[in-house]
């Protein structure tokens, strides 16, 4: 909901609106990245900054989330 109202409240400002992450996403992706990795433990951090970068990257090369890295 947060996000909800920074978008209008940019739109009001004139400024663009900028892309909103959706948890949901990373969350898939990261959980794709620890499988890849069989699995092991103590990388969630780092699967979910990875998995960020990931969603961003697919959002600025217009793929969507429907494309697998």
């Amino acid at each position: 909901m947060a996000a909800v109202r920074l978008g209008r409240r940019r739109a009001r400002t004139g400024m663009a609106p900028r892309f909103v992450m959706d948890p949901a996403e990373v969350a898939c992706v990261a959980y794709e990245l620890y499988q890849q990795r069989g699995c092991q433990d103590g990388h969630d951090l780092d699967d979910w900054l990875k998995a960020e970068e990931i969603v961003r990257r697919r959002r600025a090369e217009g793929n969507g989330s429907d494309r697998r890295f």
